[in-house]
């Protein structure tokens, strides 16, 4: 189809093409009567002639018009001028959600608000008996602005009678499934199983499509991949995908429980209304809100002060060093009794599983209120008294700093306890500056416990107020042994080389799969070690070599998201972009100019940076891409932009010297003299033996078009006498 800007369509003046998609292609546009700007989507010439394009496009303007709500885009008109369709829309700035899963999966936050505008707007069509029938990331638009857009009513139908009582019931036409290669596999993808069987479809069917959508965007993966349309129907029809949270850790379980319900095969289980997946949504996304809410307030309420500080007792207490900002435990057998000492104002000690904790949770308090956990330690509080606590035959753990305390547990028969001391709540007493002589002074922790277990065979035992230090009668005394300790990090990078050696062997007998899925558990298993990078960047080569584009594409965008400051990620970025314009996405040439860009920005004067200026380029050339150079504030050749940043990288190479010839030609093709000098001077300075003659067009410019006689002359002065304007620029002298 030919570039329509600059021309005129009814009452709307081109300005520059947006993208163009299988119905045509879309520019920015002014209505010149409103005097606002719209998107305006051509259908081509081409299908101009075919009715049942001219059908589909109708009824996209038919269909979206009649839907007034916020996250769908607005229709402003609908006309045919000579033969040739268009439609007037609503602007929008941003980008397709497809676009967007390229540099990963959402964040969940982002993803339920996303998640919830589209249910709401699905809910909207639905009611009005809509189907959209094409629910994928391609047609789901993100705005600078917030609200997500519903795009593309081209295949939307009136719903069957199972939500409406509409009168025609819809089923998928064959042709769908026999158009050319290249125009239903990115809509297969996402069909749902009653229409790839070609079935009468209702509501549900946008349901698992919008399903397949949330799959994609907790992962970066699509649900359901294959190389061809008879692959992907065996996914949609007899598979399930793995769950999302075990290719995302940051996945919730409910999430999980929201997809696999919109992933139903049987629509009788699937989520029935988009209302109900709506509500789901936004129940979760509450929930998460409160979630983060109360976390952020435990955060700020758990910041006490510093720990006290113990009066000197001895010898003992000039070696003391405080514990250690982080929480630790001890690990104890639990065939052990030990005794515990508790105070009832500062709760630092109770009997805990061993365990890592990861976050903090209020425990309740005495009082039926939330306590929430404080700092370990046992400050000096005679006034409160001490509570002594024998525990036997339980596990034990101290617990320092911010690990919260649970309740005690309850003490055995033989033991005698206090009960109204240890379940009162006592306020808090300042420490006194020195120990009152009727209590006895506890000993501070040991620098070791916060951080590390004691060593076997080491007996630890507290002594009871009042009382000499001895094991309590009965009691055994307390020997820990040593935990299983996690190797140390050289160990862990050994592993992690072992079983890359072994994914290389599998990989080298032709076992893909089974090489590719021990790459990725390394990855998982030893996150943070230059090994997890080989061994993802492996993975994503070898899926790439294997010819294997989608699962190719996710890979390299999962090195990228991990890996964003290894020293391949330029070529990472390369050869996606090069699985990109294999691929049968649409907009592929947009995504992959971009990915392009990003890898010669990632690794500037680099062959891969060569490579992938010169691939940007030429899909700009092929295209006629424009855009606005911020030099002169005017519409230029988007390769203009290329073409300087291949001469800046390059600066001695020949790509260089041909990239300033073209910047300059491209520049005095657009009148634009001054930065057509600008670029001939770096040319002939910079390549002094250059075959363009770059001093001659120098002169010439400043003579004839800048008016600048005497840069013309020191131009002129320059051109050698290998050159063949060497005589002309010798008579210009003479002038």
């Amino acid at each position: 189809m030919s570039n329509l800007s600059g021309q005129q369509l009814g009452h709307y003046k081109v300005l520059e093409p947006l993208g163009a998609g299988g119905m045509g292609v879309v520019y920015r546009a002014q209505d010149t009567v409103l005097g606002r700007m719209v998107a305006l989507k051509v259908l081509p010439a081409t299908s101009s002639s075919d009715p049942e394009a001219v059908n589909r496009f109708r009824r996209e303007a038919r269909t979206a018009s009649s839907l007034n709500h916020p996250n769908i885009c607005t229709i402003y008109g609908f006309d045919d001028l000579d033969g040739r369709c268009y439609l007037a829309m609503e602007l929008l700035e941003g980008e397709t959600l497809d676009r967007r899963l390229l540099k990963g999966p959402l964040e969940p936050k982002q993803l339920l608000d996303v998640a919830t505008q589209v249910a709401d707007a699905l809910d909207a069509a639905h009611v009005e008996g809509i189907l959209h029938r094409d629910i994928k990331p391609a047609n789901i638009f993100l705005t600078k602005r917030g609200p997500t857009k519903v795009l593309d009513f081209g295949l939307a139908k009136l719903a069957t009678a199972h939500h409406r009582g509409a009168r025609d019931a819809t089923t998928l036409e064959p042709t769908m499934f026999t158009s050319v290669v290249g125009t239903t596999v990115g809509t297969v993808a996402y069909m749902s199983p009653e229409q790839a069987r070609a079935e009468e479809l209702d509501s549900r069917t946008d349901l698992f499509s919008f399903g397949v959508v949330l799959y994609e965007m907790s992962t970066g993966r699509v649900s359901f991949p294959g190389n061809t349309t008879a692959v992907i129907f065996d996914g949609i029809l007899n598979r399930d995908p793995a769950p999302a949270s075990s290719l995302n850790p940051a996945i919730s379980p409910e999430l999980d429980r929201i997809i696999a319900k919109a992933l139903e095969k049987d629509r009788a289980l699937r989520y029935q209304t988009s209302a109900d997946l709506r509500a789901d949504l936004q129940r979760l996304q509450r929930d998460s809100s409160k979630r983060f809410a109360v976390g952020a307030a435990a955060s700020r309420a758990a910041a006490p002060p510093p720990p006290p500080a113990f009066p000197p007792t001895g010898a003992s207490d000039a070696t003391h060093v405080s514990p250690p900002p982080r929480p630790s435990m001890m690990a104890v057998d639990p065939a052990l009794a030990v005794t515990a000492v508790v105070s009832p104002a500062a709760p630092a000690a109770a009997a805990r599983p061993s365990g890592p904790s990861t976050t903090p949770r209020p425990t309740q308090g005495p009082t039926g209120t939330a306590a929430t956990p404080g700092r370990g330690g046992l400050p000096m509080a005679a006034s409160a008294g001490i509570a002594a606590v024998v525990v036997a035959g339980v596990v034990a753990a101290f617990v320092f700093r911010s690990t919260p305390a649970p309740a005690p547990a309850a003490p055995t028969p033989a033991t005698a306890v206090d009960q109204t001391a240890a379940t009162t709540p006592v306020p808090p007493v300042s420490t006194p500056s020195s120990p009152p002589s009727a209590a006895p002074v506890l000993p501070p922790p040991s620098p070791a416990l916060p951080r590390t277990p004691p060593p076997p065979a080491r007996s630890t035992t507290l002594p009871t107020p009042g009382a000499p230090a001895a094991a309590a009668p009965g009691a055994k005394p307390l020997v820990t042994p040593p935990p299983a300790k996690a190797p140390a990090p050289p160990d862990l990078t050994a592993e992690a080389a072992k079983r890359l050696e072994v994914a290389r062997a599998k990989l080298s007998s032709n076992l893909v799969d089974q090489g590719v899925a021990d790459l990725r558990a390394i990855v998982n298993e030893f996150p943070g070690t230059a090994v997890a990078a080989d061994a993802a960047y492996l993975a994503a080569d070898t899926l790439t070599r294997a010819n294997r584009v989608e699962d190719a594409m996710a890979a390299h965008v999962e090195f990228a998201n991990r890996f964003g400051s290894d020293a391949r990620l330029a070529e990472s970025h390369a050869t996606l972009a090069d699985l990109t314009l294999r691929s049968r996405q649409p907009f592929r040439e947009d995504k992959a100019r971009e990915l392009y860009g990003k890898a010669a920005a990632a690794a500037p004067g680099t062959p891969t940076a060569l490579r992938s200026l010169q691939a940007k380029n030429a899909i700009e050339d092929r295209r006629k891409l424009r855009e606005r150079d911020p030099a002169t504030g005017r519409e230029v050749p988007a390769s203009f932009a290329t073409m300087r940043m291949l001469a800046d990288q390059f600066p001695t190479s020949p790509h260089g010297m041909l990239a300033l010839f073209r910047l300059g030609s491209g520049y005095a093709d657009a009148n634009q003299w001054e930065l057509a000098a600008q670029a001939w001077t770096d040319l002939a300075t910079r390549y002094p033996d250059n075959p363009h003659d770059a001093w001659w067009l120098l002169g010439e410019v400043y003579e004839r078009r800048l008016r600048d006689g005497a840069r013309a002359q020191a131009a002129y002065a320059q051109v050698r006498s290998t050159s063949k304007r060497y005589q002309d620029a010798q008579r210009k002298l003479k002038r």
